[in-house]
């Protein structure tokens, strides 16, 4: 309670100190040229309504009336006249009240007169008068004020648009640096090939499979950023087989693959670090719990699925890295929130990804949009 009082008064403190300020001055100037001073209840009754229909006229009634576009000018004359005549009729019975209990003095009967209507309607304007530049510095104050976060929110995005375009020529100027570096390691790797072919044909081979991994991961962004889930399957398999190769000794590891979903277009990439987080994080060699990649079409949606055993380094190494992160975001970019990526680990002690994407936007290669 003290805190919202505390609140309050730092917000409302230059009015009360800018009313306190007026009400002294127009006491001391009404007495000094009048050799009049009330009593404080006059001035308490009379300042209320007085300080209420200044604020009442600026926060209620003055929105409510100027927002209706032409119905303004209905609205506006009909509160003005209600205004006046309730102004009226306060005053005039707080002064009834005062002089019943004779703290106004005043002999003869006390009425409702023509007089007395205008001396009050004299002060009501000037209140109101008051009241509508009030009005019109607050909303002065809220557009420049709107104008003011408008020209930061632009500023903000000129420099975030600055930042991006020297990221960007920074990453062209990088990619096109990295093209001499893979003809070189091409031409290496064919050379190297054709030297152990007939002395390690399998070596020979994974050499191949090594080659075609990384073509394929270079010449991605190629196809308009998009490649056949069929031609990345073929990459996960190499993977598969490098990974048998280093360990010597078969993964328990199968894919089930629609023969449809092979013919769709998705972003790069996306098998491959999930196979390879399968590997590192899971235990592929458990011959009872075997590991899953499965890629089937349902209800319109493209579903990718993984399952694997946990492995020893997810006790040091949550499963859940840069990879798993750099999907989600890619996913999300590329196809828009409608995408539902899931990655958990199940009670059994296993950890599985999941994915659902509609088909209708795999049919074709696409240019990156965020939807």
């Amino acid at each position: 309670m003290q805190k919202e009082i505390y609140k309050w008064y730092k917000e409302y403190r230059l009015h009360l100190l800018v009313w306190l300020l007026y009400i002294l001055y127009e006491t001391v100037v009404i007495g000094l040229v009048f050799h009049v001073y009330g009593h404080p209840m006059t001035y308490l009754g009379h300042y209320v309504v007085e300080i209420s229909l200044f604020y009442i006229h600026a926060n209620v009634i003055l929105p409510w009336a100027l927002k209706g576009g032409f119905k303004l000018f209905w609205r506006l004359p009909i509160v003005l006249i209600i205004e006046v005549w309730l102004y009226i009729f306060l005053n005039y019975a707080i002064d009834s009240i005062l002089i019943r209990n004779g703290i106004i003095k005043y002999n003869a009967p006390f009425v409702l007169t023509i007089t007395y209507q205008l001396k009050t309607l004299y002060r009501e304007l000037l209140f109101i008068g008051f009241s509508t530049g009030y009005y019109y510095l607050k909303r002065y104050n809220r557009e420049k004020e709107k104008t003011n976060d408008l020209e930061k929110q632009q500023l903000k995005e000129i420099i975030n648009r600055q930042k991006f375009e020297q990221q960007l020529a920074k990453t062209e100027n990088d990619f096109l640096k990295a093209q001499i570096n893979p003809h070189f390691l091409f031409n290496t790797l064919d050379f190297i090939y054709h030297k152990i072919l007939l002395e390690s044909p399998a070596a020979a081979n994974t050499i191949i499979a090594l080659s075609e991994m990384m073509r394929f991961a270079i010449d991605a962004d190629k196809i308009d950023g998009y490649v056949l889930l069929g031609d990345e399957i073929e990459q996960v398999n190499n993977l598969i087989h490098l990974n048998q190769l280093k360990k010597k000794e078969s993964l328990n590891f199968a894919t089930q693959i629609e023969d449809e979903a092979r013919g769709l277009f998705l972003i790069p990439l996306v098998l491959l670090t999930l196979t390879e987080n399968m590997i590192k994080h899971g235990n592929l060699s458990a011959s009872s719990k075997p590991s899953l990649l499965s890629i089937s079409i349902k209800h319109d949606q493209l579903i990718i699925n993984t399952l694997n055993p946990i492995g020893l380094s997810y006790a040091v190494e949550k499963p859940v890295g840069n990879g798993i992160k750099n999907i989600t975001n890619r996913l999300h970019y590329a196809y828009g929130q409608t995408v539902v990526f899931i990655h958990r680990v199940l009670e059994n002690g296993y950890f599985e990804t999941f994915i659902s994407i509609q088909v209708e936007l795999l049919r074709e290669r696409r240019s990156f949009s965020n939807n």
